[in-house]
């Protein structure tokens, strides 16, 4: 069955913060309803994974007025070793919908030598290392990428990763974005440690990009789940899926949270798309 593509300003991208966990039902915030689920959309990429429709309740919200969430699971991928399609499918999705403000959050390994696992990072830039071409969604509109994230949305992840009770909440960096699934090699992240880097991960690109096309706000939070390759020489992985289990319901909240909170933003996160003129490529061909 079709499902019809609601008209909602607010959007969230789950991601590794809250794989451990069972979003919404676990989270306990009061004022979030689930209103829908196992929503699946036609696209011209494919059919999406299930989305969630969500309703923030006006009590907590601060236009005091309702507001619906579109959330799915895990970037839209459909396996965890087939992320291709599920990106375009709910930016698609999204840009139909008419959303506005996009919160996505993830994990990644601590490349800055003082990020310990556990810690917050909202980044404000990122390095696209991928080796695989975008889709570019939209004909003719070319993006600038210059600050990517929004700092009205960067300003509600933080006090909501607060009053989380986390403690280690960095409010800046910048996010290299490598080529998964697997995990970088030390070489890599001494590239990434000589290119500035402060966290590696494989998926806010090319999110942070899609959510521009469509002149859409982001904010991002990634929890430090390891340290990248190389920087503690006895480090086998053990912490990571500790780290997910206890940070799920957490993390689920503050995203929904980030998103009631979001007020009216003096932010230029929509004016970074430029309209290819065609009587430019009209001139070329000539």
């Amino acid at each position: 069955m079709k499902n019809k593509i609601p008209n909602v300003k607010y959007a969230y991208i789950g991601g590794s913060g809250t794989w451990a966990g069972n979003f919404p039902y676990d989270i306990n915030m009061e004022g979030a309803e689930l209103l829908e689920d196992n929503l699946v959309f036609d696209t011209p990429y494919g059919k999406t994974v299930p989305f969630k429709l969500i309703k923030l309740h006006k009590d907590i919200t601060a236009d005091h007025e309702d507001r619906l969430v579109l959330t799915v699971d895990f970037h839209g991928w459909h396996s965890p070793d087939e992320p291709s399609g599920g990106p375009e499918q709910i930016f698609w999705t999204f840009m139909e919908a008419g959303v506005k403000n996009i919160v996505v959050e993830g994990s990644g390994g601590g490349v800055n030598q003082l990020l310990d696992p556990g810690d917050i990072i909202i980044p404000t830039d990122f390095i696209d290392f991928k080796k695989v071409p975008t889709t570019p969604l939209v004909a003719n509109k070319i993006v600038r990428m210059l600050n990517p994230t929004c700092p009205g949305l960067r300003k509600e992840i933080e006090k909501a990763a607060y009053k989380e009770g986390f403690t280690r909440v960095f409010n800046r960096g910048v996010y290299g974005c490598s080529q998964g699934p697997r995990f970088e090699s030390a070489s890599e992240i001494r590239m990434m440690q000589n290119a500035l880097v402060d966290i590696a991960g494989i998926t806010l690109v090319p999110e942070i990009y899609y959510a521009r096309l469509i002149g859409a706000c982001l904010g991002s939070l990634y929890i430090i789940s390891n340290y990248a390759e190389g920087l503690i020489s006895d480090w086998r992985g053990e912490s990571i899926f500790d780290i997910y289990k206890d940070c799920a319901p957490k993390i689920g909240r503050i995203m929904l949270s980030s998103l009631a909170n979001v007020g009216k933003v003096d932010c230029h996160c929509a004016e970074y798309v430029t309209e290819v003129d065609n009587k430019v490529k009209a001139k070329w061909e000539k």
